[in-house]
């Protein structure tokens, strides 16, 4: 069984590890990060409590670079990188609160791009142009893009890569987000490689799933290795269901068992309590 110390945490803040990932309680820190192939960025919410003044001005800069790691001691990996957009100063009791507010993606905002692809260019082409304007590595299956006939005639950008980026993904039917400083382009009916990482009771699932027509929501221990784009293997007997009316509709006695596409994760975690765990959202 896992217990409290196998947990492991780290914070690197423009490349200096501020917190490293000792066995122990180390500082409180309570942490909720967010990532959403709905809103392009990850987010970060993250509370150290009880830092002085003097550490926190030392330590934390508006538009610093921010990487957080976290796992157990066999499994820690980073969750987060990005930039801290708010430094807030809270109070709770005798406890003083410092929550670092910040959005993912080290590299500044690109907004413009002046570049000409020649005849015959392919879509995947426009798109590896598009983020390298940008600045990040990119996370692409270009066979998930086979099938799309190249542009005759050439492709021109001229403009914010992104707005470009936004364009082909409603054209072509794929959405991007930023993850761990990679941007990672999925065609909206297909996954990342890899094989489905299983939950279930005997590998950390806490509760039950909660199964919809379309998806299902379900937690589970604190796990890095889950991805957006990846997927996941449901197994328990017992769940929930969210379905429009179940009086009329037949729910298969599998339902609750079954390989989900990884939509939306959100890392939440309470180095003191608790809370250590990885929610969910998952489409059939």
């Amino acid at each position: 069984m896992t217990t409290f110390y196998d947990r492991r945490f780290e914070l690197i803040i423009d490349d200096k590890v501020v917190m490293a990932p000792l066995e122990g309680r180390q500082f409180k820190v309570v942490f909720e990060i967010k990532i959403d192939t709905g809103g392009y960025v990850s987010f970060a919410d993250i509370a150290i409590y009880n830092l002085s003044q003097d550490t926190i001005g030392r330590l934390f800069k508006r538009g610093a670079v921010i990487k957080f790691r976290a796992g157990y001691v066999d499994t820690i990996d980073t969750i987060f990188i990005g930039r801290i957009r708010n430094i807030l100063k809270e109070r709770d009791g005798s406890d003083v609160i410092t929550r670092l507010i910040a959005r993912g993606g080290s590299l500044p905002k690109v907004t413009s791009i002046e570049k000409s692809l020649g005849e015959g260019v392919r879509v995947t082409d426009v798109i590896h142009t598009c983020v390298a304007a940008m600045g990040y590595s990119i996370v692409i299956q270009e066979e998930q893009f086979s099938s799309i006939p190249a542009y005759p005639r050439g492709y021109t950008l001229h403009g914010d890569p992104r707005a470009y980026l936004d364009e082909l993904a409603r054209t072509h039917d794929f959405s991007y987000v930023i993850d761990n400083d990679r941007l990672v382009i999925n065609k909206n009916d297909s996954f990342r490689p890899g094989s489905p990482i299983v939950i279930s009771k005997e590998n950390g699932m806490e509760g039950i799933p909660e199964i919809s027509e379309i998806g299902c929501d379900v937690r589970t221990r604190l796990n890095p290795k889950v991805k957006v784009y990846g997927r996941i293997d449901i197994r328990s007997i017992y769940k929930s269901f969210n379905f429009g009316n179940l009086y009329f509709q037949d729910v298969p006695d599998s339902a609750g068992y079954g390989i989900y596409r990884v939509y939306q994760i959100t890392h939440s975690g309470d180095s003191w309590g608790d809370e250590w765990s990885t929610q969910i959202t998952g489409w059939r």
